[in-house]
């Protein structure tokens, strides 16, 4: 049996997802992978839940991590990491595309003190992603990020371990569970607005909005996987990006009448040695491989030269299904080291 130390810092819905997962699967964990996940400490932006000893999360942690009598002043994450044998850090701060702070310095920090570290912050893995993953890799450690890709939906191990020996030549996906629901909504009656409130009565949308429906999301998502896939770096600035603010209801009737749908589709292509990416919507027929993909699903479709085409759905967008995508990888690191 393994015990692995764990800190999880940033304690928003994914990461409050990702510490009840941990207590849930916690039999699991031991059972089938020998690991015991032990909880050092949550941080947060002002206190922080410390553990003097490490220990597996259980019903009465959870109790006590609700309490706030047992929360206290923030320590910094340098001294957190002194404090226990290197384990594994979950970041799962606010993204900053502009900064990528205060997630960039978390990781970094990590991973210079020797801690492994899952992350679904999209923000430091955009602006830095090569430094970090270099950085990863000179400390032989490793930094996942399945969670920042397309949450539950495992794009990245299917293009990195299924299709190991494809070159793939095209990846065509549905990446953000907001706007497809909305656009689902659409082509079922509803307008924009009436599509927009209900996905955020149901929490899928956020308050405001506009990071998903104006395309932001997907398009930084689409750049992560080229980096991570195709070993690119894509300026964000320079990729054409359409979100669905303009796409009318009149439009998405359309095209169901005509037996389609509207997807906002995001788009990698490699043609003779240029690479085309974008973000925009797009009419597609019942014979498209994403066309089934409803709701607040996503999916993926790879084209390679020598497995030909393959398609991936589900991965709906809510807290527990990133939870789940970090805790993933949390096992398939430990399973290489």
């Amino acid at each position: 049996m393994r015990s692995i130390p764990v800190i999880v810092v940033g304690f928003g819905p994914v990461g409050r997802a990702f510490v009840r997962l941990m207590t849930e699967k916690s039999n699991d964990l031991r059972e089938k992978y020998q690991l015991e996940l032990k909880l050092k400490a949550i941080l947060r932006s002002t206190s922080a839940y410390v553990i003097s000893e490490p220990e597996s999360p259980d019903l009465d942690s959870l109790e006590k991590i609700n309490n706030p009598d047992y929360w206290q002043e923030k320590p910094s994450l340098d001294s957190l990491l002194d404090q226990t044998p290197p384990g594994a850090v979950i970041e799962v701060t606010s993204s900053d595309l502009k900064t990528g702070e205060p997630g960039f310095d978390h990781i970094r920090t990590s991973l210079e003190k020797g801690w492994h570290v899952v992350t679904a912050n999209k923000g430091p893995l955009l602006l830095y992603f090569s430094e970090l993953m270099r950085l990863a890799s000179s400390k032989n450690l490793k930094l996942k990020f399945s969670g920042a890709t397309a949450a539950a939906l495992p794009a990245l191990d299917v293009g990195q371990i299924c299709l190991a020996g494809s070159r793939i030549l095209k990846i065509e996906g549905i990446l953000n569970g907001t706007t497809n629901y909305i656009l689902t909504r659409m082509a079922e009656g509803l307008s924009y607005d009436e599509a927009l409130g209900e996905a955020q009565q149901k929490g899928i949308a956020e308050r405001n909005p506009a990071y998903d429906v104006e395309g932001m999301d997907t398009a930084v998502k689409l750049a992560l996987l080229a980096a991570a896939l195709f070993d690119l770096k894509i300026n964000i600035k320079e990729m054409e990006i359409t979100g669905i603010t303009a796409v009318s209801q009149e439009e998405v009737v359309q095209a169901v009448s005509q037996g389609k749908k509207i997807k906002l589709l995001a788009t990698l292509s490699l043609e003779n040695e240029s690479v085309k990416a974008r973000v925009r919507p797009e009419m597609i027929a019942s014979d498209h491989p994403l066309f089934w993909v409803d709701g607040s699903n996503k999916g993926l479709s790879f084209f390679t030269d020598t497995m030909g085409e393959l398609t991936i759905t589900g991965g709906k967008s809510d807290p527990r299904g990133a939870a789940a995508a970090m805790l993933k990888d949390l096992i398939n690191i430990y399973r290489s080291f």
